[in-house]
């Protein structure tokens, strides 16, 4: 899933945001970068090369202001007119923190799909995500949460597995179902650091594993069917021998340049999935390769046995799930 930023905007400090340095913005600064011509030729390239009639936008927003919301009524009208009788799905990523009713309606009236980013109760969401008055968020979380109940909203979540939710993978479940979301996005934590490898906040290799496997046989005895996990079905997925995403994280990934075009994704995923093919040598002999395809392209920074960044970075993990 590519996302686009309605803004750079956000109200929070999240230890895992690769935008940190963006917290400053010179007084010109325009909250949107996007203009209306732009927008106009994303939409309409996007829709004119989709190839179902169910065309899907993904947009993300760190702030949810009246900009933000006069930007997505923008968005809905060119929709609208470039639609061509397909149907139009929209998701937006949020941080579930500055929703009204304003918001929730907007949201009812265009069937958007919203997922919320949480990474668990105040134990652990607190610690990696603040506001930038240093508020806390979980408190604030759960009353928009229960504002989109009261509008009867849909809504997902996504979470970023990091070193203090992993370490209690069934209270962070748990917290997530006690939310009411019926689909959960985890993600691992990793952050490159300036040198060769990973930061020292980046999720251990050997922790995914535990975390993974410890959901999934709660997940698998009491709620599948009801509870929706991309990485769980796609593994079963792969094991029946059905075609499933070249990356169980797809949904993740960013767009970093606002106004990149459809046509300028296209060739981005194109190199992506050239990427993809260059497996270590381990890879080709594993056992689980056909499930795990080697892990996200962005988790390829471990040593292979080459002397090569192509091993992923979670390949212990991986094993030990599959």
């Amino acid at each position: 899933m590519t996302e686009k930023h309605l803004t750079a905007l956000c109200n929070l400090h999240c230890a895992h945001c690769s935008h940190l340095h963006k917290t400053r913005f010179p007084p010109e600064y325009q909250p949107c970068s996007m203009n209306e011509t732009t927008l106009k030729q994303y939409i309409l390239q996007k829709i004119d090369t989709w190839k179902t009639d169910d065309v899907h936008f993904f947009w993300q927003d760190g702030k949810s202001t009246s900009y933000s919301l006069h930007f997505l009524k923008r968005i809905i009208n060119l929709q609208q007119r470039f639609a061509q009788g397909k149907n139009i799905i929209n998701t937006l990523l949020i941080n579930g923190t500055t929703l009204n009713d304003d918001w929730c309606e907007f949201f009812k009236k265009n069937d958007f799909l919203i997922c919320i980013s949480v990474d668990g109760d105040s134990q652990s969401c607190d610690t990696f995500s603040i506001t930038m008055s240093e508020r806390t968020v979980t408190n604030i979380i759960e009353t928009n949460v229960r504002l989109l109940q009261k509008h009867n909203i849909t809504f997902n979540t996504l979470t970023f597995i990091n070193n203090i939710n992993s370490q209690q993978p069934l209270q962070t479940y748990n917290y997530l179902k006690s939310l009411g979301g019926r689909h959960m996005l985890f993600i691992p934590f990793i952050k490159p650091s300036e040198q060769d490898g990973v930061d020292t906040s980046s999720l251990d290799p050997a922790a995914l594993g535990t975390f993974l496997k410890t959901i999934f046989y709660t997940w698998i005895r009491l709620d599948i069917g009801t509870i929706h996990i991309p990485i769980f079905e796609h593994a079963f997925a792969s094991w029946r021998g059905l075609s499933v995403p070249a990356c169980v994280y797809a949904a993740c990934e960013d767009s970093n340049q606002l106004t990149k075009t459809t046509m300028q994704e296209g060739m981005a995923k194109q190199r992506v999935e050239q990427f993809k093919t260059t497996l270590a040598e381990e890879c080709t002999h594993c056992k689980v390769q056909f499930v795990c395809r080697g892990g996200c392209a962005r988790e390829r920074i471990a040593l292979s046995e080459g002397g090569v960044s192509q091993l992923n970075y979670f390949c212990e993990s991986y094993q030990a799930f599959w």
